[in-house]
């Protein structure tokens, strides 16, 4: 995909913006009764933006806060650090960040912007109400922590049994699966809007060891990749050299 070309996924990204909430996103992960989308759509929320790089801490008073990511990706991470930015992971539209944390003790995590981006802040307390209250929306809430526990068990399995090309490989095919399960869409190419360092931070490899496994993978024409789009080329083939398995990572939604 050249740099400047128009895609399907990236246009008219407005629309899909605004279906972005708190019960449409967990009525992907499980199916919630009218009742209980009312009382989602009833919970407290309050849109905040954040510049790139900038950080957010997930308590504030002492209450922890989850948020739903609208525009933008993010990144969470340690408010210590040694080494990096100490990212663990990365959420893209769509995406709740914190719904698993705002179970624990977690007063040194924070969020930190990788681009531009637009939350929606909820009060955590609000939401474990209707947790204990709600069979649906406690069902729905597990199913979108096992399937961001799967993604990440997943990906941990990639880095210790694979080379780094195939690391990439499967990290991408990993983007695309997520991609096509909030947006029901079969195109093959999407937004990777986050640098290689932020790549490179999550698969245990260096920038310049990221950028060159691209290279490859271009060369190999597996992928065509421009700025921040990427293209897959031969997803099949790919999906035969890294073992990526859709299934390991969305299979008991798909059975709801």
């Amino acid at each position: 995909m050249e740099a400047g070309s128009s895609t399907p996924l990236l246009n008219g990204r407005g629309a899909k913006d605004a279906r972005i909430t708190l019960a449409n996103t967990l009525g992907l992960y499980g199916p919630i009764g009218a009742l209980s989308q009312s009382l989602l759509g009833g919970v407290g929320v309050k849109t905040i933006t954040l510049r790139r790089h900038q950080k957010l801490f997930f308590l504030q008073e002492g209450k922890p806060r989850l948020f739903v990511v609208k525009k933008g990706w993010v990144g969470i991470c340690h408010s210590v650090k040694n080494y990096g930015q100490d990212i663990g992971n990365v959420y893209m539209p769509g995406d709740i960040v914190g719904l698993r944390e705002s179970f624990f003790d977690h007063q040194d995590v924070a969020i930190l912007a990788l681009q531009h981006c637009e939350l929606e802040r909820v009060a955590a307390e609000d939401l474990h109400e209707l947790f204990e209250a709600h069979d649906d929306i406690r069902k729905a809430i597990v199913s979108y922590v096992m399937v961001n526990d799967n993604i990440a068990i997943a990906r941990l399995r990639s880095c210790t049994h694979h080379k780094a090309e195939e690391r990439v490989a499967h990290y991408l095919l990993e983007v695309y699966a997520r991609y096509r399960f909030k947006q029901d869409d079969d195109a093959d190419f999407f937004s990777l809007p986050i640098t290689q360092e932020v790549i490179g931070e999550l698969l245990g490899m260096t920038s310049v060891h990221v950028s060159r496994c691209m290279t490859a993978l271009e060369q190999k024409k597996l992928i065509r990749k421009s700025r921040t789009v990427v293209k897959l080329l031969e997803p099949e083939r790919l999906k035969e050299q890294t073992g990526f398995d859709e299934q390991l990572m969305y299979g008991h939604v798909y059975m709801n």
